[in-house]
């Protein structure tokens, strides 16, 4: 039997997020590695009368391969929002192993509320592709730049140029920035992915002023720890009417659309009736547009008293051990209106944890 045994030093990078939350940022993609010992049988005959036997051999075996122990990362600078709303954010990412990427490698991007991508960025050895894209101001968009392979101790500065939409918020939402090895890579393995999702955000250097609307729309969410690889966590959202008073609530649905965070999905059993994908993807590091259809009468109790729905998620076995940032926003339809839009959007936070002894 013939063993390998791999040492792996691990690099840490302190994370931050750059709209100065402190959150950590964003993670390593953990993938299968298997090592086997092949064996040949030999099926020998009678030797002539007289004749010497040959010495047996055994058949060669195959060489163990093993994929690349790489250490990739990702970070991003926070950036303004000029006057005619557009902006310009520079994302870094690397590979802080000393061994190369072989393998496919990608940038994934989700946009943030009210603001799109015009052109998506051109980046040498790169290519860059929408994997969503929705035009509507109250739904996230995801592309994402291929690189095959990357180089060992080094980094790449992606930059996505941004614009606003008309009624964009005074305060911009955030969103997320993911690096990892693509599905399907067994060529390269990263085995600590809390490097590896940043949160991002803006800065809008001129204030818009907005017509006031009928509805004021918030929502809080729980946090809840979220077993990796475990069973599905429901977690409760509040939706708000800051404008709703005894029997006077939202006349119409209001709209929740959410990103999934980094290596979680929402759970197929359990979800809340209205509750609809926009955008599903397998992949672990790229995340999952949902939609859910808030019935009418949000703050028909009072302006405090929430309307309560709850959402399960699970989160996906080999993601990092860490708070797991994503980003929703309520919004109004119908005969409902709303002027900022500052408070309706908000980041909620899920606690990947694992059920073992560390």
């Amino acid at each position: 039997m013939l063993a390998q045994e791999i040492d792996q030093t691990d690099l840490a990078l302190e994370n931050r997020v750059s709209d100065g939350s402190g959150r950590a940022g964003v993670g390593r993609r953990e993938l299968l590695k298997a090592s086997g010992v092949g064996a040949a049988a030999l099926a020998l005959g009678a030797p002539a009368s007289g004749a010497e036997a040959a010495p047996v051999r055994a058949a060669a075996r195959p060489a163990a391969t093993s994929p690349n122990l790489v250490n990739l990362f990702v970070e991003a600078d926070a950036s303004d929002f000029s006057v005619g709303g557009s902006a310009t954010l520079n994302i870094t990412i690397g590979n802080l192993a000393s061994v190369a990427a072989t393998g496919p490698v990608s940038l994934k991007v989700v946009t943030p509320f009210f603001a799109d991508v015009p052109v998506l960025p051109s980046v040498k050895g790169g290519t860059s592709q929408w994997l969503y894209h929705n035009p509507a101001p109250n739904v996230p968009s995801v592309f994402q730049v291929s690189f095959n392979g990357f180089p060992a101790n080094s980094t790449k500065t992606v930059a996505v140029s941004f614009s606003l939409e008309a009624n964009s918020p005074n305060v911009p939402p955030i969103s997320n920035a993911i690096f990892t090895t693509t599905a399907g890579n067994t060529q390269d393995s990263d085995t600590d992915l809390s490097r590896n999702v940043w949160t991002y955000g803006f800065v809008r250097d001129a204030l818009a002023t907005e017509p006031t609307g009928s509805v004021n729309l918030f929502f809080t969410a729980d946090m809840q720890p979220v077993v990796a690889g475990g069973s599905a966590v429901n977690v409760p959202f509040h939706f708000f009417n800051g404008a709703g008073s005894l029997l006077h609530g939202t006349q119409s649905p209001s709209l929740f659309t959410f990103s999934t965070p980094f290596y979680m999905e929402v759970a197929s059993s359990g979800r809340p009736a209205g509750l609809a994908s926009l955008y599903s993807n397998s992949d672990p590091a790229i995340p999952s547009v949902w939609q859910l259809a808030v019935p009418a009468g949000i703050g028909s109790l009072g302006a405090t008293t929430p309307t309560t729905v709850s959402i399960p998620f699970q989160a996906h076995a080999g993601g990092p051990r860490k708070t797991l940032c994503a980003s929703g926003m309520i919004y109004p339809t119908g005969s409902d209106s709303q002027g900022d839009f500052s408070t309706s959007h908000s980041d909620f936070n899920l606690l990947s944890v694992i059920d073992q002894a560390v």
